[in-house]
């Protein structure tokens, strides 16, 4: 009974033994070559210079990855310049480049040059060219992430209007590590109600549905700043166009995305040389489906909380503010129609109807459409979408005039 009983302590020695070791990979910190941000431009002159052998090969020349690679020890802990843990005024990191035949290939040379092992568990942004995005598409990149189980999926993947290697090299007044005031940038717009939150796991969520095109955040690195100009659109892993600013906030109300961050200047009523500015504060929006003469068609009701932000001329606002609310609706319609209208020319459905025929309507979208994302792109191109705007005016500041 005792040797039974010794036996059983040892086999549960034995089995739970190999749980206890949980760092038996360990790496020290100071031994990885942590990449912060990482910007990819095209070849096209083919001086891409592989090291996975002659075989690496993609539909470009090559690729230019240019990676922020952060400094051990002078990443700021603290506010100000002089914390303890910010280093003092050295730069905290340090901007590396390299080449390859293919995005795997550019990161082992990468690789070559550095001692450390470089590690993308704490990439937080991936930028790509736009000339790359609009010509070749961005599958061969997004497929060498999505392999990779260190990448996190609340990452940024965003597309540069000029060459993505120029963010990188940002120097910004308000943050000294430069990949965190990208980050920042992206963020805070997502909290103003500016930008949809678009991070890498939502784009490829969005990717890999059969019913919508995904779209990213497109920008513009000016000096030491980074400029929003917007979202690029995409069909089938390629950008083919661009949402400006306001557009993006017409997107942004079909897509029922709460928060409101534009406003939008609609003109006086009875007093036409001046306008009224006014923003929304809540907004949701819901769309319906059914279905005519064999062919879906849908409606989108969207409801918006909106006050006052700026009223110009001395007309006293208070005996016209149900005016403002209709103007406004007006001017929110042919936004969205308008926006709708581009981008069924562009035949990319960034809204998700084809998802809604799914859902609702799943014979039609096998029988007809053959649950081809294809068809449904060129079907999308003449579905009646009818848009039905209702804004309720809420508060005119502080001033009754």
């Amino acid at each position: 009974m005792k040797v039974k009983k010794w036996l059983t302590t040892v086999g549960i020695f034995f089995v739970t033994f190999p749980m206890l070791t949980g760092c038996w990979d360990k790496l020290e910190i100071e031994d990885r070559g942590t990449i912060l941000g990482l910007a990819i431009d095209p070849i096209e002159d083919g001086s891409g210079q592989g090291i996975t052998g002659p075989n690496a090969r993609s539909d470009l020349s090559g690729y230019r990855l240019t990676a922020q690679v952060a400094i051990p020890g002078r990443i700021p802990l603290g506010p100000g310049e002089g914390s303890t843990g910010g280093g003092g005024t050295q730069r905290p990191v340090w901007v590396v480049s390299s080449t390859g035949k293919t995005i795997d290939d550019a990161v082992n040379n990468m690789q070559q040059e550095l001692a450390d092992k470089l590690f993308l568990g704490h990439l937080r942004v991936i930028i790509v060219n736009q000339k790359l995005a609009r010509s070749v598409g961005i599958h061969d990149i997004q497929d060498f992430f999505r392999r990779n189980a260190e990448i996190r999926r609340l990452a940024w993947m965003v597309v540069s209007v000029g060459d993505a290697n120029e963010a990188m090299e940002v120097a910004p007044k308000l943050e000294r590590v430069p990949t965190l005031y990208l980050v920042g940038t992206m963020d805070h717009s997502v909290q103003l109600g500016k930008l949809p939150d678009v991070y890498l796991g939502n784009f490829w969520s969005t990717l890999s549905s059969k019913g919508q095109e995904p779209v990213l955040p497109l920008m513009q690195v000016s000096q030491d700043k980074v400029v929003s100009e917007g979202l690029a659109v995409f069909r089938s892993e390629r950008m083919v166009g661009t949402l400006s600013p306001l557009e993006t906030a017409a997107y942004m109300e079909i897509k029922n995305q709460r928060r409101a961050g534009y406003g939008v200047a609609v003109p006086m009523p009875g007093d036409p040389q001046h306008s009224v500015i006014a923003k929304g504060t809540n907004r949701q929006s819901v769309i319906k489906m059914r279905m005519e003469n064999g062919k879906p068609t849908f409606d989108i009701y969207t409801f918006i909380e909106a006050n006052i932000e700026e009223k110009t001329g001395r007309k006293p606002l208070d005996s016209v503010m149900s005016q403002v609310g209709r103007e406004m609706e007006r001017t929110l319609t042919d936004d969205q129609q308008a926006v709708i209208t581009k981008m069924q020319k562009l035949h990319a459905d960034v809204f998700g109807f084809g998802e809604y025929i799914r859902g609702r309507s799943p014979s039609y979208w096998t029988d007809i459409l053959g649950e081809s994302r294809q068809k449904w792109d060129q079907e999308f191109a003449t579905t009646p979408i009818h848009v039905h705007v209702k804004v309720y005016m809420r508060r005119a500041g502080m001033s009754a005039h």
